[in-house]
């Protein structure tokens, strides 16, 4: 089964007997970390390796989206 069809499944199993407000609060709160870990990830160079930030800096990218095209996404790794 592939990821698409797995998150379609849960979401019509889910949104039915998850009240709208509930939907809209968790869709507002998810937006919003997005957002801020994307922001933050704008800014924050990449820790040297074995630094203890450097999982942070990891979750950080992850939450915010800063994947394969963004501008700053490996940029510590790029350098090397």
């Amino acid at each position: 089964m592939d990821p698409t069809t797995a998150i379609t499944s849960v979401f019509n199993t889910v949104l039915p007997v998850l009240p709208a407000q509930w939907a809209a609060a968790a869709s507002v709160i998810g937006s919003f970390i997005v957002a801020t870990c994307a922001l933050i990830s704008f800014f924050w160079k990449r820790p040297h390796d074995g630094s203890k930030w450097l999982p942070v800096y990891l979750l950080v990218n992850k939450l915010g989206l800063n994947g394969k095209h963004a501008a700053n996404a490996d940029d510590a790794a790029a350098k090397k």
